[in-house]
Protein backbone atom coordinates (compact mmCIF):
# COMPACT_ATOMS: atom_id res chain seq x y z
CA UNK A 1 0.00 0.00 0.00
CA UNK A 2 1.71 3.22 -1.12
CA UNK A 3 2.11 6.22 1.15
CA UNK A 4 -0.29 8.43 -0.78
CA UNK A 5 -3.08 5.90 -0.42
CA UNK A 6 -2.35 4.43 3.01
CA UNK A 7 -1.18 7.63 4.63
CA UNK A 8 -2.30 11.17 4.06
CA UNK A 9 -4.84 10.98 1.27
CA UNK A 10 -5.74 7.43 2.26
CA UNK A 11 -7.07 8.75 5.55
CA UNK A 12 -9.55 10.97 3.72
CA UNK A 13 -10.82 7.90 1.87
CA UNK A 14 -11.03 6.13 5.22
CA UNK A 15 -13.23 8.93 6.53
CA UNK A 16 -15.38 8.59 3.42
CA UNK A 17 -15.76 4.90 4.24
CA UNK A 18 -16.85 5.77 7.79
CA UNK A 19 -19.33 8.32 6.46
CA UNK A 20 -21.07 5.88 4.11
CA UNK A 21 -21.03 3.19 6.81
CA UNK A 22 -22.88 5.51 9.19
CA UNK A 23 -25.45 6.51 6.55
CA UNK A 24 -26.17 2.92 5.46
CA UNK A 25 -26.37 1.75 9.06
CA UNK A 26 -28.86 4.51 9.88
CA UNK A 27 -31.19 3.74 6.96
CA UNK A 28 -31.09 -0.02 7.44
CA UNK A 29 -31.89 0.51 11.11
CA UNK A 30 -34.84 2.73 10.10
CA UNK A 31 -36.09 -0.09 7.88
CA UNK A 32 -35.50 -3.05 10.20
CA UNK A 33 -35.52 -1.60 13.75
CA UNK A 34 -32.81 -4.10 14.60
CA UNK A 35 -31.11 -3.11 17.86
CA UNK A 36 -27.38 -2.43 17.55
CA UNK A 37 -25.79 -4.49 20.30
CA UNK A 38 -22.43 -6.25 20.28
CA UNK A 39 -23.18 -9.82 21.42
CA UNK A 40 -21.33 -11.52 24.29
CA UNK A 41 -20.02 -8.21 25.72
CA UNK A 42 -23.51 -6.69 25.44
CA UNK A 43 -22.30 -3.23 24.39
CA UNK A 44 -24.98 -1.04 22.80
CA UNK A 45 -24.12 0.94 19.66
CA UNK A 46 -27.64 2.28 19.38
CA UNK A 47 -26.58 5.95 19.63
CA UNK A 48 -24.57 5.52 16.42
CA UNK A 49 -27.30 3.53 14.68
CA UNK A 50 -29.94 6.20 15.34
CA UNK A 51 -27.70 9.18 14.56
CA UNK A 52 -25.98 7.89 11.45
CA UNK A 53 -27.25 10.97 9.62
CA UNK A 54 -24.10 12.69 10.89
CA UNK A 55 -22.32 10.81 8.11
CA UNK A 56 -23.86 13.33 5.71
CA UNK A 57 -22.06 16.17 7.46
CA UNK A 58 -18.81 14.22 7.24
CA UNK A 59 -19.35 13.83 3.50
CA UNK A 60 -19.77 17.59 3.12
CA UNK A 61 -16.54 18.13 5.06
CA UNK A 62 -14.69 15.71 2.78
CA UNK A 63 -16.12 17.43 -0.27
CA UNK A 64 -14.91 20.84 0.90
CA UNK A 65 -11.45 19.39 1.55
CA UNK A 66 -10.89 17.61 -1.74
CA UNK A 67 -12.41 20.41 -3.81
CA UNK A 68 -10.20 23.13 -2.34
CA UNK A 69 -6.93 21.20 -2.09
CA UNK A 70 -5.88 21.80 -5.73
CA UNK A 71 -6.58 25.52 -5.31
CA UNK A 72 -4.56 25.67 -2.07
CA UNK A 73 -1.66 23.82 -3.73
CA UNK A 74 -1.80 26.11 -6.74
CA UNK A 75 -1.60 29.23 -4.57
CA UNK A 76 1.36 27.89 -2.58
CA UNK A 77 3.21 26.78 -5.73
CA UNK A 78 2.37 29.86 -7.80
CA UNK A 79 0.67 27.76 -10.48
CA UNK A 80 -2.74 28.25 -12.12
CA UNK A 81 -5.70 26.66 -10.31
CA UNK A 82 -7.87 24.09 -12.13
CA UNK A 83 -9.86 25.64 -14.95
CA UNK A 84 -13.62 25.89 -14.85
CA UNK A 85 -13.80 23.34 -17.66
CA UNK A 86 -11.69 20.89 -15.69
CA UNK A 87 -13.71 21.46 -12.52
CA UNK A 88 -17.17 21.09 -14.02
CA UNK A 89 -16.28 18.16 -16.30
CA UNK A 90 -15.02 16.21 -13.30
CA UNK A 91 -18.10 17.05 -11.29
CA UNK A 92 -20.44 16.18 -14.15
CA UNK A 93 -19.01 12.75 -14.92
CA UNK A 94 -18.72 11.83 -11.26
CA UNK A 95 -22.22 12.84 -10.21
CA UNK A 96 -24.66 12.99 -13.09
CA UNK A 97 -24.56 9.64 -14.99
CA UNK A 98 -25.01 7.41 -11.92
CA UNK A 99 -27.63 9.80 -10.58
CA UNK A 100 -29.66 9.71 -13.80
CA UNK A 101 -29.36 5.92 -13.99
CA UNK A 102 -30.67 5.58 -10.44
CA UNK A 103 -33.61 7.89 -11.13
CA UNK A 104 -34.53 6.00 -14.29
CA UNK A 105 -34.38 2.56 -12.65
CA UNK A 106 -36.32 3.61 -9.55
CA UNK A 107 -39.06 5.23 -11.63
CA UNK A 108 -39.27 2.10 -13.79
CA UNK A 109 -39.68 0.02 -10.62
CA UNK A 110 -42.50 2.27 -9.42
CA UNK A 111 -40.67 3.66 -6.41
CA UNK A 112 -42.42 7.01 -6.89
CA UNK A 113 -46.11 7.47 -7.73
CA UNK A 114 -47.49 10.68 -9.30
CA UNK A 115 -51.04 12.00 -9.58
CA UNK A 116 -50.45 13.05 -13.19
CA UNK A 117 -47.92 13.01 -16.01
CA UNK A 118 -47.32 16.73 -15.50
CA UNK A 119 -46.42 16.15 -11.85
CA UNK A 120 -44.01 13.39 -12.88
CA UNK A 121 -42.28 15.57 -15.46
CA UNK A 122 -42.00 18.44 -13.01
CA UNK A 123 -40.47 16.24 -10.32
CA UNK A 124 -37.95 14.67 -12.69
CA UNK A 125 -36.96 18.05 -14.15
CA UNK A 126 -36.40 19.48 -10.67
CA UNK A 127 -34.18 16.50 -9.88
CA UNK A 128 -32.21 16.81 -13.12
CA UNK A 129 -31.62 20.49 -12.37
CA UNK A 130 -30.63 19.61 -8.78
CA UNK A 131 -33.14 22.05 -7.31
CA UNK A 132 -35.52 19.39 -5.98
CA UNK A 133 -34.59 20.24 -2.37
CA UNK A 134 -35.97 23.76 -2.87
CA UNK A 135 -39.56 22.52 -3.12
CA UNK A 136 -41.66 20.54 -0.65
CA UNK A 137 -43.23 18.35 -3.34
CA UNK A 138 -39.91 17.14 -4.75
CA UNK A 139 -37.73 17.16 -1.62
CA UNK A 140 -37.31 13.53 -0.61
CA UNK A 141 -39.14 12.09 -3.63
CA UNK A 142 -37.83 9.21 -5.81
CA UNK A 143 -34.92 8.43 -3.47
CA UNK A 144 -34.90 10.01 -0.02
CA UNK A 145 -31.14 10.53 0.08
CA UNK A 146 -31.07 12.67 -3.05
CA UNK A 147 -31.82 15.89 -1.17
CA UNK A 148 -28.14 16.10 -0.30
CA UNK A 149 -27.11 15.91 -3.93
CA UNK A 150 -29.10 19.06 -4.51
CA UNK A 151 -27.11 20.83 -1.78
CA UNK A 152 -23.86 19.36 -3.08
CA UNK A 153 -24.29 20.39 -6.70
CA UNK A 154 -25.52 23.83 -5.68
CA UNK A 155 -22.25 24.18 -3.77
CA UNK A 156 -20.35 23.13 -6.90
CA UNK A 157 -22.02 25.98 -8.75
CA UNK A 158 -20.62 28.62 -6.41
CA UNK A 159 -17.39 26.92 -5.35
CA UNK A 160 -15.00 28.05 -8.14
CA UNK A 161 -16.02 31.66 -7.49
CA UNK A 162 -15.31 31.56 -3.76
CA UNK A 163 -12.29 29.21 -3.78
CA UNK A 164 -9.76 31.80 -4.99
CA UNK A 165 -10.83 34.26 -2.30
CA UNK A 166 -10.93 31.54 0.36
CA UNK A 167 -7.30 30.43 -0.14
CA UNK A 168 -6.19 34.06 0.34
CA UNK A 169 -8.04 34.53 3.63
CA UNK A 170 -9.09 31.04 4.83
CA UNK A 171 -9.90 32.06 8.40
CA UNK A 172 -12.13 34.93 7.31
CA UNK A 173 -13.78 32.77 4.66
CA UNK A 174 -14.48 29.97 7.14
CA UNK A 175 -15.92 32.36 9.72
CA UNK A 176 -18.16 33.96 7.10
CA UNK A 177 -19.50 30.56 5.99
CA UNK A 178 -20.00 29.54 9.63
CA UNK A 179 -21.96 32.73 10.29
CA UNK A 180 -24.21 32.11 7.27
CA UNK A 181 -24.86 28.50 8.33
CA UNK A 182 -25.65 29.40 11.93
CA UNK A 183 -27.81 32.33 10.84
CA UNK A 184 -29.77 30.12 8.45
CA UNK A 185 -30.34 27.46 11.08
CA UNK A 186 -31.43 30.06 13.62
CA UNK A 187 -33.94 31.45 11.11
CA UNK A 188 -35.21 27.94 10.41
CA UNK A 189 -35.73 27.14 14.07
CA UNK A 190 -37.44 30.42 14.85
CA UNK A 191 -39.68 30.50 11.78
CA UNK A 192 -43.19 29.16 12.07
CA UNK A 193 -43.52 26.91 9.04
CA UNK A 194 -44.05 23.28 8.14
CA UNK A 195 -40.86 22.97 6.14
CA UNK A 196 -38.24 23.17 8.87
CA UNK A 197 -36.74 19.78 7.95
CA UNK A 198 -36.45 20.80 4.32
CA UNK A 199 -34.90 24.17 5.19
CA UNK A 200 -32.36 22.57 7.52
CA UNK A 201 -31.31 20.27 4.67
CA UNK A 202 -30.63 23.09 2.22
CA UNK A 203 -27.17 24.33 1.30
CA UNK A 204 -26.85 27.34 3.66
CA UNK A 205 -27.44 25.10 6.67
CA UNK A 206 -24.36 23.02 5.82
CA UNK A 207 -21.91 25.71 4.71
CA UNK A 208 -19.89 25.36 7.91
CA UNK A 209 -19.07 21.74 7.05
CA UNK A 210 -17.86 22.70 3.59
CA UNK A 211 -15.91 25.53 5.24
CA UNK A 212 -14.31 23.15 7.74
CA UNK A 213 -13.13 20.95 4.87
CA UNK A 214 -11.80 23.94 2.93
CA UNK A 215 -10.00 25.23 6.01
CA UNK A 216 -8.51 21.78 6.55
CA UNK A 217 -7.25 21.72 2.95
CA UNK A 218 -5.53 25.10 3.36
CA UNK A 219 -3.94 24.01 6.64
CA UNK A 220 -2.81 20.67 5.20
CA UNK A 221 -1.26 22.23 2.09
CA UNK A 222 0.55 24.88 4.14
CA UNK A 223 1.88 22.48 6.78
CA UNK A 224 3.00 19.90 4.22
CA UNK A 225 4.79 22.45 2.04
CA UNK A 226 6.14 25.01 4.50
CA UNK A 227 6.00 23.69 8.05
CA UNK A 228 8.05 20.45 8.11
CA UNK A 229 8.81 20.80 11.83
CA UNK A 230 5.10 21.01 12.60
CA UNK A 231 4.28 18.13 10.26
CA UNK A 232 6.80 15.98 12.13
CA UNK A 233 4.80 16.22 15.36
CA UNK A 234 2.88 13.10 14.52
CA UNK A 235 1.80 12.20 18.03
CA UNK A 236 0.28 15.65 18.51
CA UNK A 237 -1.73 15.24 15.30
CA UNK A 238 -2.71 11.72 16.35
CA UNK A 239 -4.04 13.13 19.62
CA UNK A 240 -5.92 15.80 17.66
CA UNK A 241 -7.58 13.15 15.48
CA UNK A 242 -8.44 10.98 18.49
CA UNK A 243 -9.97 13.99 20.24
CA UNK A 244 -11.96 14.71 17.08
CA UNK A 245 -13.37 11.19 17.05
CA UNK A 246 -14.25 11.54 20.74
CA UNK A 247 -16.04 14.82 20.06
CA UNK A 248 -17.89 13.20 17.16
CA UNK A 249 -19.12 10.45 19.50
CA UNK A 250 -20.20 13.07 22.04
CA UNK A 251 -22.18 14.88 19.34
CA UNK A 252 -23.84 11.62 18.28
CA UNK A 253 -24.74 10.90 21.90
CA UNK A 254 -26.00 14.47 22.28
CA UNK A 255 -28.43 13.88 19.43
CA UNK A 256 -29.37 10.46 20.79
CA UNK A 257 -30.28 11.54 24.32
CA UNK A 258 -32.65 14.15 22.89
CA UNK A 259 -34.37 11.72 20.50
CA UNK A 260 -37.71 11.91 22.33
CA UNK A 261 -37.81 15.71 22.30
CA UNK A 262 -40.47 17.39 20.10
CA UNK A 263 -39.34 17.95 16.51
CA UNK A 264 -36.13 16.00 17.11
CA UNK A 265 -33.37 16.45 16.02
CA UNK A 266 -34.03 20.07 15.02
CA UNK A 267 -33.74 21.76 18.44
CA UNK A 268 -30.20 20.41 18.80
CA UNK A 269 -28.98 21.64 15.41
CA UNK A 270 -27.82 25.08 16.57
CA UNK A 271 -25.39 23.73 19.15
CA UNK A 272 -24.46 20.33 17.78
CA UNK A 273 -23.79 21.07 14.11
CA UNK A 274 -20.98 23.57 14.78
CA UNK A 275 -19.44 21.11 17.25
CA UNK A 276 -19.69 18.37 14.63
CA UNK A 277 -18.01 20.59 12.02
CA UNK A 278 -15.15 21.18 14.46
CA UNK A 279 -14.91 17.44 15.12
CA UNK A 280 -14.66 16.76 11.36
CA UNK A 281 -11.85 19.31 11.06
CA UNK A 282 -9.97 17.80 14.01
CA UNK A 283 -10.29 14.26 12.66
CA UNK A 284 -9.47 15.20 9.08
CA UNK A 285 -6.44 17.39 9.73
CA UNK A 286 -5.13 15.28 12.58
CA UNK A 287 -5.26 12.05 10.59
CA UNK A 288 -3.34 13.59 7.67
CA UNK A 289 -0.20 13.93 9.82
CA UNK A 290 -0.85 11.21 12.41
CA UNK A 291 1.53 8.35 13.12
CA UNK A 292 1.66 5.73 10.38
CA UNK A 293 -0.10 3.09 12.48
CA UNK A 294 -3.07 5.40 13.01
CA UNK A 295 -3.18 6.30 9.32
CA UNK A 296 -3.12 2.66 8.25
CA UNK A 297 -5.82 1.80 10.79
CA UNK A 298 -8.06 4.49 9.32
CA UNK A 299 -7.16 3.70 5.71
CA UNK A 300 -7.84 -0.02 6.07
CA UNK A 301 -8.97 -2.29 3.26
CA UNK A 302 -12.63 -2.42 4.32
CA UNK A 303 -13.03 1.36 4.60
CA UNK A 304 -11.17 1.95 1.32
CA UNK A 305 -13.51 -0.50 -0.40
CA UNK A 306 -16.56 1.29 1.00
CA UNK A 307 -15.05 4.61 -0.09
CA UNK A 308 -14.51 3.33 -3.62
CA UNK A 309 -18.18 2.36 -4.06
CA UNK A 310 -19.56 5.03 -1.73
CA UNK A 311 -21.41 7.15 -4.28
CA UNK A 312 -23.42 4.29 -5.75
CA UNK A 313 -23.81 2.73 -2.33
CA UNK A 314 -25.28 6.01 -1.15
CA UNK A 315 -27.68 6.21 -4.08
CA UNK A 316 -28.95 2.64 -3.95
CA UNK A 317 -28.94 1.40 -0.36
CA UNK A 318 -32.18 2.99 0.85
CA UNK A 319 -34.40 2.08 -2.15
CA UNK A 320 -33.01 -1.46 -2.14
CA UNK A 321 -33.94 -1.79 1.53
CA UNK A 322 -37.42 -0.46 0.81
CA UNK A 323 -37.87 -2.82 -2.13
CA UNK A 324 -36.83 -5.80 -0.03
CA UNK A 325 -39.42 -4.82 2.56
CA UNK A 326 -42.08 -4.34 -0.12
CA UNK A 327 -41.31 -7.69 -1.73
CA UNK A 328 -41.25 -9.54 1.62
CA UNK A 329 -37.60 -10.53 1.16
CA UNK A 330 -36.91 -12.22 3.45
CA UNK A 331 -40.34 -13.50 4.43
CA UNK A 332 -41.70 -12.65 7.85
CA UNK A 333 -44.37 -13.95 10.19
CA UNK A 334 -47.53 -11.92 10.80
CA UNK A 335 -48.43 -8.55 9.33
CA UNK A 336 -45.66 -6.50 10.93
CA UNK A 337 -42.09 -7.57 10.16
CA UNK A 338 -40.75 -5.46 13.03
CA UNK A 339 -42.51 -7.78 15.45
CA UNK A 340 -40.54 -10.74 14.06
CA UNK A 341 -37.04 -10.89 15.66
CA UNK A 342 -35.90 -13.55 13.19
CA UNK A 343 -36.82 -11.34 10.25
CA UNK A 344 -34.82 -8.43 11.67
CA UNK A 345 -31.62 -10.46 11.59
CA UNK A 346 -32.47 -12.12 8.27
CA UNK A 347 -33.16 -8.73 6.69
CA UNK A 348 -29.61 -7.56 7.39
CA UNK A 349 -28.19 -10.83 6.06
CA UNK A 350 -30.04 -10.22 2.79
CA UNK A 351 -29.83 -6.43 2.55
CA UNK A 352 -26.09 -5.99 3.16
CA UNK A 353 -24.92 -8.33 0.37
CA UNK A 354 -27.57 -6.91 -1.97
CA UNK A 355 -26.60 -3.26 -1.52
CA UNK A 356 -22.87 -4.04 -1.69
CA UNK A 357 -23.28 -6.12 -4.85
CA UNK A 358 -25.34 -3.50 -6.67
CA UNK A 359 -23.08 -0.64 -5.60
CA UNK A 360 -19.98 -2.57 -6.66
CA UNK A 361 -21.47 -3.52 -10.02
CA UNK A 362 -22.68 -0.02 -10.88
CA UNK A 363 -19.35 1.49 -9.82
CA UNK A 364 -17.24 -0.97 -11.82
CA UNK A 365 -19.42 -1.37 -14.90
CA UNK A 366 -20.98 2.08 -15.22
CA UNK A 367 -19.39 4.83 -13.13
CA UNK A 368 -15.70 4.13 -13.73
CA UNK A 369 -15.89 3.63 -17.52
CA UNK A 370 -17.73 6.92 -17.83
CA UNK A 371 -15.20 8.66 -15.58
CA UNK A 372 -12.38 7.40 -17.80
CA UNK A 373 -14.21 8.65 -20.87
CA UNK A 374 -14.81 12.00 -19.20
CA UNK A 375 -11.12 12.38 -18.42
CA UNK A 376 -10.29 11.72 -22.06
CA UNK A 377 -12.32 14.80 -22.96
CA UNK A 378 -10.30 17.07 -20.71
CA UNK A 379 -7.38 19.15 -21.84
CA UNK A 380 -4.12 18.84 -19.96
CA UNK A 381 -4.39 20.47 -16.56
CA UNK A 382 -2.06 20.90 -13.59
CA UNK A 383 -1.94 17.69 -11.55
CA UNK A 384 -4.68 17.31 -8.98
CA UNK A 385 -3.60 15.59 -5.79
CA UNK A 386 -6.97 14.09 -5.02
CA UNK A 387 -10.32 14.45 -6.70
CA UNK A 388 -13.79 14.46 -5.21
CA UNK A 389 -15.24 10.96 -4.99
CA UNK A 390 -18.12 11.97 -2.77
CA UNK A 391 -20.38 9.25 -1.53
CA UNK A 392 -22.96 11.49 -2.81
CA UNK A 393 -22.04 13.86 -0.25
CA UNK A 394 -23.59 12.01 -0.51
CA UNK A 395 -26.13 12.30 2.20
CA UNK A 396 -29.13 11.20 4.29
CA UNK A 397 -32.81 11.75 4.72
Amino acid sequence: MDLLRSGRIGTIDGLRGIAILLVVWFHLWQTSWQAAVIPVVNISLQPLAETGFIGVALFFFISGFVLLLPYADARLNGTPPPSLRHFFLRRFFKIVPSYVLCIAVLLALGMQAYPSAAAAVKDVVFHLLFVHNWFAASNGSIDGVMWSLGAEVQFYAIFPFIAVAFVRRPAIGALAMLAIACGWRLWCLQSDHFFITQRLQQLPAYLDFFAAGMLGACAYATIAARRPALAARRWAFTALAAAGFALMLLVANGYYIQRFAPDWPHPAELTLRPALALACLMVGLGSLFAVRAFQRMLANVALLYLAAISYNLYLWHQPIAQLLLRWHLPAYAGSDPHADPVWKVAFWLVAIPAVLAIATATTSLFERPLLRWGRSLEKREPAVVHDDTLAASHVVS
